[in-house]
């Protein structure tokens, strides 16, 4: 390489390393804020890098409920907030995964269906799905919540689990219709000629060319489940039975904020999905890249 090269690439990284810096400053904060005392976190002027380093609120959030029943408190008050913190955790685990599941399986059956058969209104449906996805979520919650009263799955995780189904499966299935589109037809044609059965081509062929499609559609699918605000809020009431995103906002308590357990909380929501998206990324661009391309 010349030197003029070397230069440029220089530059070209710099510049990506600041714009990276920029971006992730907020959770670096939070990051740092998490490990400061108490005290520490209302100094003024603010520091960034902590005088004193502690881990007592991730210490909280771990070992919250053992840690009150153990005290003796049971009996005297209810538990903190923070006591809940592993019970939230798995809830929203259990609601991501589960949304995923489902919406990525129909999604990927109803696409391949509306890209291989035919019957009356296949072209419709893949705008109908779309529209359905640019209509605010807040449109739908109510009328499911009535559903969802009916059926008796209010304060349920499956309530949450087929109201983020709703939401997320419009989309799912334009961009999975999108990438079927794209992938030819011969190949499973000369397939089905060979004697191999239509679910054999699906399942050898079909699914592993739409693979970065297949894992577009979950990657999109798990974070707008994992980072939904309002299902949360209004289909569930007990403590125990809340996901992340509702259940931290009980660290506000009135005019006082647990700024430490907050930032801690932030840091562990955040950080799961963005190893994942991490490990993901090249398939997420080659998913959302093709079906924008071919379809």
């Amino acid at each position: 390489m010349t030197a003029k090269e070397w230069a440029g690439r220089i530059a070209l990284y710099t510049i990506l390393i600041l714009v990276t810096i920029v971006v992730c400053f907020p959770l670096i904060w939070a990051f740092f804020t998490s490990v400061k005392p108490k005290d520490e976190i209302f100094l003024w002027p603010p520091t960034l890098w902590p005088n004193v380093w502690t881990f007592e609120n991730y210490t909280s959030l771990f070992a919250g409920k053992q840690a009150y029943f153990q005290g003796g408190s049971a009996a005297s008050s209810a538990p903190p907030p923070s006591a809940f913190f592993l019970d939230w955790f798995l809830n929203s685990v259990i609601v991501a995964v589960g949304t995923t599941l489902i919406s990525t399986i129909v999604s990927t059956l109803a696409a391949y269906s509306l890209t291989r058969f035919r019957f009356p209104g296949q072209r419709a449906v893949p705008y109908l799905a779309l529209v359905g996805y640019m209509v605010p979520s807040i449109i739908f919650v109510f009328p499911m919540f009535l559903v969802m009263a009916d059926l008796r799955l209010t304060d349920t995780l499956l309530s949450l689990i087929l109201g983020y189904v709703c939401i997320t499966l419009p989309f799912s299935l334009w961009l999975m219709w999108a990438f079927f589109r794209g992938v030819p037809i011969e190949i499973e044609e000369a397939a089905l000629v060979d004697g191999a059965s239509r679910l054999r081509v699906f399942f050898e062929i079909v699914l592993p060319t739409a693979w970065p499609g297949i894992v577009a559609a979950a990657i999109f699918t798990l974070i707008v489940s994992w980072n939904d605000y309002l299902f949360g809020r209004v289909f569930m009431n007990t403590m125990e039975n809340l996901p992340l995103t509702v259940g931290v906002m009980h660290f506000f308590d009135g005019t006082h904020v647990d700024w430490g357990l907050m930032m801690a909380s932030s840091v562990l929501m955040t950080v799961p999905m963005a190893i994942l998206f991490a490990l993901l990324q090249r398939h997420l661009v080659a998913g959302f890249g093709a079906g924008a391309v071919k379809g």
